[in-house]
């Protein structure tokens, strides 16, 4: 693992189940997110994408633009180009749990 994935890896992911949309040139894709950080997310859907391809990453009125880091049978890792605001990724899903 290069340092730079290691210290992608470390940002505070969360773990999620929720659908979302991926567009690329060959139109959008319906995909799960199973983990979101302010950097990237971890998807998988029915196409698999190629490592190094642009899409756009949209879940409600969240939009950003990502490239393919990896991808292969078990998902696909999406490195965002700009960090998004914890706050504007709270707005994207509703916690189920609290922790006391």
């Amino acid at each position: 693992m290069t340092m730079q994935a290691h210290v992608l890896r470390n940002v505070d992911r969360k773990r999620v189940l929720m659908k979302a949309t991926l567009i690329n040139v060959d139109g959008s894709h319906d995909v799960r997110v199973y983990d979101l950080t302010v950097s990237g997310a971890r998807i998988e859907g029915k196409s698999t994408i190629p490592a190094g391809e642009d899409v756009i990453f949209k879940r409600g009125g969240l939009f950003v633009a990502a490239r393919v880091a990896w991808s292969n049978r078990t998902g696909t890792g999406l490195a965002f180009y700009r960090e998004v605001p914890a706050s504007e990724l709270a707005t994207t899903f509703h916690t189920v749990f609290e922790t006391v």
